[in-house]
């Protein structure tokens, strides 16, 4: 992964019109960020570097918020990473300390 594979990721999702469509804007917001905890879970896969790892997760922290994305990726992904010791305590804390909670 790169830092253009992760600005293509931000624009997808900084490009969804949630007022226009919002279950077409729903549907897209998952496709892209499950292609993004495809990419962060290559990037365990091939021992890649931290920093894009740490910058993936921001990203995808970023955009979870309501209660069924922190089902889907929180307790799914990032709790997954954990329990199978991929995923430091530290990169586990830059997830739950930089996500957006909100009810929705």
């Amino acid at each position: 992964m790169t830092n253009k594979d992760l600005k293509c990721f931000k624009e997808r999702l900084d490009s969804l019109d949630w007022d226009s469509d919002f279950e077409k804007a729903e549907k897209e917001n998952y496709e892209v960020l499950d292609s993004l905890c495809e990419f962060i879970e290559s990037e365990f896969r091939e021992n890649k570097s931290q920093e894009m790892i740490s910058k993936a997760l921001l990203l995808l922290a970023g955009n979870v918020g309501c209660a069924e994305d922190f089902e889907r990726y929180e307790e799914n992904f990032v709790s997954r990473l954990e329990k199978e010791g991929k995923l430091t305590k530290e990169l586990a804390e830059l997830f739950y300390n930089n996500t957006n909670r909100r009810q929705g």
